[in-house]
């Protein structure tokens, strides 16, 4: 799967961010860098290999907890697996840290990924994008269920648009939050990681909803 994303980071950015130290000039999301969290990385030219070298090494970067990539089972009988993304990998670690990889020679491939959000005068701010500890867990729950009622979208504009929050209440995926969406008609609960990739629950019974306040 080829995903085309427009919010990579360039590493003039990257250095303007590193370099603004005083307290007062640090954008807000500098001011909690030491928080660990998912962050979704691009890998700039990136293959199977690349990817699986990738994951060795960063598995014994100290202050890494964990690398997650999703896997698809192309081979039932063999169990072959392949990466669902072979141009991402998830980082568990602090935004001072994933600075700190980012600028070590060995990953000059990797790329943030990038959200754009408003300030208080409305103009647009690009920020490191990451996932909510709770979003990551349903989204590697799902996509590790190997159930056919799992499908990945490829649409991320409609995956991602926003809608009515829910939460499945019985089931094979009771505790799961998502979006509630329609595709074909059936009512689908789809998880998306924004402007990486989405997955969806299909054919979710409607009683099995459960509406949250967005």
């Amino acid at each position: 799967m080829s995903l085309q994303n427009k919010y990579i980071e360039d590493e003039y950015s990257a250095r303007v961010s590193r370099d603004n130290s005083h307290p007062l000039m640090r954008r807000p999301q500098d001011m909690d860098s030491a928080q660990v969290r998912w962050y979704p990385m691009r890998i700039f030219h990136s293959s199977v290999s690349r990817q699986s070298a990738l994951n060795e090494s960063l598995s014994q970067e100290a202050a890494v907890e964990r690398t997650y990539i999703p896997q698809t089972l192309v081979d039932v009988e063999k169990k072959i697996y392949v990466p669902s993304l072979v141009n991402y990998i998830f980082l568990q670690t602090s935004l001072k840290h994933l600075r700190e990889i980012k600028a070590d020679a060995r990953y000059n491939h990797l790329r943030y990924v990038m959200n754009m959000h408003r300030d208080e005068d409305d103009n647009a701010v690009a920020r490191i994008a990451y996932v909510p500890d709770k979003q990551m867990e349903d989204f590697m729950r799902v996509v590790d269920s190997e159930n056919e009622q799992v499908v990945m979208l490829e649409n991320l504009g409609f995956a991602c648009k926003p809608g009515q929050r829910v939460m499945i209440t019985k089931g094979l995926f009771e505790g799961i939050e998502g979006t509630l969406k329609s595709i074909r008609k059936h009512l689908c609960v789809v998880i998306p990681i924004e402007n990486v990739m989405a997955v969806a629950i299909t054919n979710v019974p409607r009683k099995y909803l459960k509406r949250i306040d967005n």
